[in-house]
């Protein structure tokens, strides 16, 4: 929304008065929205697209509209000028064949009804009614008197949101919107109740609210409006949050421009307070000020999204009252002196973040650039033309920005906030490498560097080629193009930062990690250290050396309070100070000591006390046992090659390596097996014993995806970092289809009339469930949070995040009282099936966090006797891996090992009971199979689908199959408890 600031009040300065009003023409506006199902589909949503691109090209009209991609809760949000028969056209289009009564004009008849046709097509196509408005009172119009457009050209996108949110607000259905309203007349007896309600009941128990941004309350408001005080309206939900308590039995009353941020905002303080009623202004303040214009009880400007930016509530076109003389009514301030002031200007925005800031005529004078409230801290450092000072002015600003980042070098809330001011440092030393010349010569002429736009640096430019509102924008970036192009081609050094995964640090452990894994031997085929007896594979104990980076919320604190508060196992003081006093804790490779112990003449040594920084690394020399887990003597792999057409189109081979290095290795992970090393986990992992099963480098496979460690099922691998990328930006696109199998206790239904059993809790009104005749299934939509983050315990919460689940019957075995269930999960949060199917009454077996039966017999005892029997075949046959450690320390380890040293009670302490396969180590969901879609880029696609298993495409299109959306079936075996039914009939959900 910041874009819209710069459209100018003066865009008109440099011309002649005569001939700019002899130029001058008379532009419509119209703003419009309405949430209403539409479809997820692109292909679909594409046909609505041009439909609308057709109306408005064909009508001359210019702006933005945006479609939101949702079954549920989303629409459109437009804002459309132009001439005014033109847009009148255009909403006799938008009401719909049968919304609008009066005679169309002739002249724009045909295409009114091409606009109805393509509609009624893309209402076919998504099953979904027209989206048209419902009446000529959702148009908010807005006259305008100028020379050039209002829009520079004409944008339609396809959206998650059409109000954004970073959805956070997306869970919110279209119910939920379409309540509470209030229209201007009943908003106005509820202003003048409250402007007159003193301080008795009826005001302190009313709260009024302003659910714009702060920008757009400072120039105007309603008396008694509460500022939420955000940039953005992605930051309001935070905002009801933190102030949840003060809402709680109260009624709130809400407003914003023209209503759309109203119909989300209350909908979700409904949802998340215990307000007594929440109730909002139908049309905003926009129909507001055309009802009642400045006798109305809105103070000050409307901020509207044309080049007016602040309109005056006397100047709105449809107002059928106004004052018969003009009101001062001033209610912003300047940032600098405080004096009345509501104007804002394109130049006016702050030099750090552009956001708008007021700036009067006085103080513009003795300033070059301007700072909002957010960084009027940096008003003496922090500048974009670094060109007008002297060195010793550079070296001043420097300073005070490193003082600046010394006070915000802990904390994550400060992240963002470091990075600015660390590029800002950059580039100020950049000016002080630099030649001063140019300085120089202004000095010695007594001149000054001229005041240069913040957005394109031309001194003439008065901000108005800023944002996609800018007027001139698309010529003035093509000019300075086509300038760029005449100058001769200069190479300059870049900074870049290489991925986490590259960086040398990373790389240096890596290799380290690699050469302690070969010495040890611990990349094994899943059959060594495996009992075939118990299927129990456990790995002899070893010497390792632990190493973990300080993370940020450490730095600050003392050595011995993160290890006591972050290191479970560390929290027995006595025992804590055993491991220091043999040297065998580490910060940055020196030995960290106890303050009791004294450190006289032991200059290598660290206190406990010292203070953790950022960039320190704790290591620590144990004796490393790992749990065991159940797997089969091999675990089935499969190697697919990605087809040379994908590895073309996303350039596989040119910056990666050669196409044979482009496989796919799918793996039917066991349940009880972790994905990757983790936590007491290394040998043991799905990655390390496959790697030692087909051969691989150690460390080189890499999983695209991770599973629960309970789960069974497909997990997809690569050995190239170009695949796994490529695999997980298909799964952060939503682009990949998953299909489980889980088995349930009790008879999961067939049918809408056996859901009606369902005794789901009611304590979430946010979580619901339908079913769907179409696909025979059962879709539940319920907010999940992680409510326990230490034990992974997840639950559904209103506050939760959006979580959509389909499941199907695929078997009922009568006499155990189970039931075989396809599960899809629509969106990808942790936990998701199990929570869902837990809510519904049926979960899964095994699954003893979320209540299913644990009829598997405990293997608690079988895994405690593999862990004793493994630390008798002898550690001294590994050697040891790593030669900074000290053969002394390695004694000292095994000695201080709470497992060597008290046996099964050690055991039991170091473990949880899961690990030691208590219960809840297995449960009976299996991850069966996966599509993953590959859509060309920039073509329209056709359907080319291709078995991973087999490589047999199967094509529709055959003709043109260079324009195919690959998809890719992965799929591994039925696990053994789905066997008898019959899953080959098992489609998509």
């Amino acid at each position: 929304q910041r874009a819209y600031i710069v459209l100018s009040h003066h865009i008109m300065a440099g011309l002649n008065a005569t001939e700019a009003t002899a130029n001058q023409k008379t532009k419509s506006i119209i703003l419009f929205y309405k949430y209403a199902p539409l479809s997820d589909d692109s292909d679909k949503m594409y046909i609505l697209r041009d439909a609308l691109e057709t109306l408005c090209s064909q009508l001359h009209l210019k702006g933005r509209i945006l479609l939101g991609m949702s079954t549920d809760a989303e629409g459109i949000n437009g804002t459309l000028s132009g001439a005014r028969d033109d847009v009148e056209a255009c909403v006799v289009a938008l009401l719909g064949k049968d919304g609008f009564s009066e005679e169309i004009d002739n002249r724009y008849s045909d295409i009114a009804k091409d606009f109805w046709n393509k509609s009624e097509e893309f209402s076919q196509a998504a099953s979904v009614p027209p989206l048209y408005l419902d009446s000529k009172e959702d148009f908010k119009w807005s006259t305008v008197q100028s020379a050039e457009d209002l829009f520079p050209d004409l944008k339609i996108k396809l959206v998650k949101e059409i109000i954004s949110t970073g959805g956070k607000l997306s869970s919110l259905k279209l119910n939920d919107t379409k309540q509470g309203y209030l229209n201007p007349e009943e908003w106005h007896e509820e202003m003048k109740k409250l402007n007159s309600a003193g301080q008795d009941d009826e005001k302190s128990n009313t709260i009024l609210i302003d659910c714009r941004n702060h920008k757009e309350f400072q120039i105007g408001h309603f008396d008694g409006a509460m500022d939420p005080n955000t940039k953005t309206f992605e930051q309001f939900p935070r905002w009801v949050k933190q102030n949840r308590a003060g809402l709680d039995g109260k009624k709130v009353l809400m407003y914003c421009t023209g209503g759309i941020r109203c119909e989300k905002a209350s909908a979700f303080i409904r949802r998340e307070t215990g307000a007594e009623s929440v109730q909002h202004l139908k049309g905003g303040i926009h129909k507001y000020l055309d009802k009642y214009g400045a006798d109305g009880l809105f103070h000050g400007k409307n901020f509207v999204f044309d080049r007016r930016v602040g309109a005056e509530a006397s100047s709105h076109m449809e107002c059928s009252k106004k004052s018969k003389e003009p009101v001062d009514n001033v209610v912003g301030r300047c940032l600098y002196c405080e004096k009345p002031f509501d104007t804002f200007t394109p130049d006016g925005v702050c030099t750090v973040c552009r956001e708008p800031t007021l700036v009067c005529d006085s103080c513009r004078t003795g300033l070059v650039e301007y700072h909002c409230s957010d960084h009027i801290y940096l008003r003496n450092c922090y500048f974009s033309d670094l060109s007008r000072f002297n060195e010793l002015e550079l070296k001043n600003q420097l300073a005070e920005l490193e003082e600046h980042l010394q006070r915000m070098a802990i904390g994550k809330r400060y992240k963002q906030k470091r990075k600015t001011l660390h590029r800002q440092c950059d580039r100020v030393l950049e000016a002080l490498g630099e030649a001063s010349s140019s300085i120089e010569v202004n000095m010695a002429n007594g001149t000054q560097s001229q005041t240069k736009c913040r957005n394109c640096g031309a001194p003439e430019c008065g901000g108005d080629c800023w944002g996609f509102h800018g007027l001139g924008r698309k010529d003035k970036i093509s000019e300075k193009n086509v300038q760029s192009s005449k100058l001769p081609s200069r190479t300059k050094a870049r900074a870049t930062r290489s991925s986490a995964n590259q960086r040398p640090a990373k790389l240096e452990q890596k290799e380290r990690d690699i050469a302690e894994i070969r010495a040890l031997g611990l990349a094994a085929a899943p059959s060594a250290y495996r009992s075939a007896d118990s299927s129990l594979r456990c790995p002899p104990p070893c010497i390792r050396t632990l190493i973990s980076s300080v993370k940020g919320k450490w730095c600050g604190k003392t050595i011995l309070s993160v290890l006591q508060s972050e290191f479970a196992d560390l929290s027995d003081a006595e025992y804590l100070s055993s491991l220091m006093s043999h040297s065998l804790i580490h910060l940055n490779g020196i030995p960290v000591k106890c303050d009791a112990i004294g450190l006289d003449g032991d200059s290598q040594a660290i206190s406990a006390s010292s203070i953790l920084k950022n960039m320190d690394t704790i290591s620590r020399i144990v004796h490393w046992y790992e749990p065991p887990v159940i797997v089969p003597s091999s675990i089935s792999v499969q190697k697919i090659k990605i087809p040379d057409d994908i590895i073309s189109e996303n350039s596989l081979c040119d910056n990666y390596g050669n196409s044979n290095e482009a496989l796919i290795y799918c793996c039917d992970k066991p349940a009880s097996v972790p994905v990757h090393p983790a936590g007491p986990y290394l040998a043991n992992s799905l990655t390390m014993m496959v790697e030692g099963q087909v051969g691989l480098e150690p460390r080189s496979l890499r999983p695209c995806h991770r599973l629960d460690r309970c789960t069974s099922g497909l997990t997809i691998c690569t050995t190239s970092q170009a695949i796994a990328k490529l695999i997980q930006g298909r799964l952060d696109g939503k682009t990949v289809q998953k299909l489980y199998l889980a088995r349930v206790k009790g008879k999961f239904p067939s049918s809408e009339n056996e859901c009606q059993n369902f005794m789901v809790s009611k304590e979430c009104a946010s979580a619901s469930w339908s079913w769907m005749g179409d696909k025979c299934c059962i879709e539940v939509n319920a907010p999940i949070k992680n409510i326990d983050p230490i034990k992974g315990y997840r639950a559904i919460c209103n506050d939760g995040k959006h979580s959509t689940s389909r499941f199907s019957l695929v078997s009922y075995e009568e006499t155990s009282d189970m039931s075989i269930v396809a599960c899809y999960p629509v969106t990808g949060r942790g936990h998701q099936l199990r929570v869902h199917l837990q809510w519904l009454g049926h979960a899964i077996h095994g699954d003893v966090l979320y209540g299913g039966p644990n009829y598997l017999l405990s293997m608690k005892e079988d895994a405690i006797k593999a862990l004793v029997d493994a630390s008798k075949t002898g550690e001294e046959s590994q050697g040891l891996p790593n030669k900074l450690i000290s053969e002394n320390a390695a004694v000292s380890a095994k000695n201080l090992c709470r497992i060597s040293r008290d046996g099964v009670d050690g055991i039991q302490a170091s473990f949880s009971s899961a690990q030691l396969l208590g219960g809840g180590h297995v449960i009976d969901l299996h991850a069966w199979k996966y599509r993953v879609s590959f859509e060309r880029k920039g073509r329209k696609t056709k359907k080319c689908k291709i078995d991973a298993g087999t490589m047999n495409s199967r094509e529709k299109d055959q003709a043109d199959v260079d324009d195919a959306l690959v998809l890719m079936d992965f799929a591994t075996n039925v696990p053994l408890w789905a066997k008898s039914c019959k899953c080959e009939n098992v489609s998509w959900l």
